[in-house]
């Protein structure tokens, strides 16, 4: 079994993680520190393939812990879809797990990856939105989600 990680841990798992990110073509809206309005999600990455709604899990979490993250994300999705008015078929739910390898998946619309491989199940699908789409999509997400401008650089 992997080992367990604390909250933080999984913080910094994940800033590893997308540190791999194309900074000219991605943007991350870090919801994890703010309340705020819309769905609860970790955070929500915008790029040329879609918009990705993702959560964290850990291997100290209960399969059953896990399945209801990942029921929360696909909610979260249609959320997003709606709120920024694109199509469900844009938005991908992400259930990335830290503390495991090898947890490449997908179950009920959703899709679960080890954080070691977050950039590379995002990245490598095929484009759906322009520069200016996701540059107008990340905004609308910050000011719904947080009810400011939201917009951060990945």
């Amino acid at each position: 079994m992997a080992a367990q990680l604390a909250p933080a841990e999984v913080d910094v798992v994940m800033e590893r993680a997308l540190a791999e990110l194309p900074v000219e073509s991605w943007q991350v809206v870090d919801t994890r520190r703010v309340g705020g309005r819309g769905p609860r999600v970790d955070m929500v990455l915008v790029g040329p393939p879609g918009i990705f709604v993702v959560g964290c899990a850990t291997a100290k979490d209960s399969e059953r812990s896990r399945a209801k993250a990942a029921m929360s994300l696909a909610s979260a999705a249609d959320d997003v879809a709606a709120l920024v008015g694109v199509r469900r078929d844009e938005v991908y739910p992400v259930l990335c797990l830290a503390g495991v390898d090898g947890a490449d998946g997908w179950s009920r619309g959703v899709t679960t990856c080890a954080a070691s491989n977050l950039v590379e199940t995002i990245v490598f699908r095929r484009s759906l939105l322009t520069p200016d789409e996701v540059e107008r999509v990340t905004l609308e997400i910050g000011r719904s989600m947080r009810g400011g401008s939201g917009k951060h650089r990945a």
